[in-house]
């Protein structure tokens, strides 16, 4: 019998990356990492992280998924003319923490963290449900 989540998992993987975007594991700090899909372009494992050259667009999933999940159609779409951003928040998918905080501050923290890190200076951020209050906490 064949797993119909998983099997649906592989082919939205498949799928953005056929797109342009790709999996990225960032270190927030000591303890503390988070999955972004980013565009395959500003990574690379013989340069360090480059700018994006698009305008930047992040995609903030709900508190019962993963970005991927949530995004999939949307990344397909964007990814041509948008360097499109989509991380896990923590205690999502990919992302984790040995923290105990788990507020959207927190969140907002780690994620604005983690874009500096990627060398995303300005962007436009899309959240649905739980990622609309972290994209809020974001903003304040």
């Amino acid at each position: 019998m064949v797993n119909t989540v998983t099997l649906i998992w592989s082919l939205g993987k498949w799928t953005v990356k056929m797109a342009g975007v790709k999996p990225y594991m960032v270190e927030i700090e000591p303890g503390t990492v988070m999955r972004f899909w980013v565009p395959s372009e500003t990574i690379s494992k013989i340069k360090p992280i480059s700018k994006p050259t698009k305008p930047v667009v992040v995609l903030l999933h709900g508190f019962s998924s993963d970005g991927l999940t949530t995004w999939l159609s949307q990344i397909i779409m964007l990814a041509k003319n948008y360097a499109v951003y989509v991380p896990d928040l923590i205690f999502f998918g990919g992302s984790t923490t040995d923290k105990s905080d788990r507020s959207p501050t927190f969140q907002a923290e780690c994620l604005a963290a983690g874009l500096k890190k990627l060398g995303v200076e300005k962007c436009v951020v899309v959240g649905f449900s739980y990622g609309g209050m972290v994209a809020f906490k974001m903003a304040e």
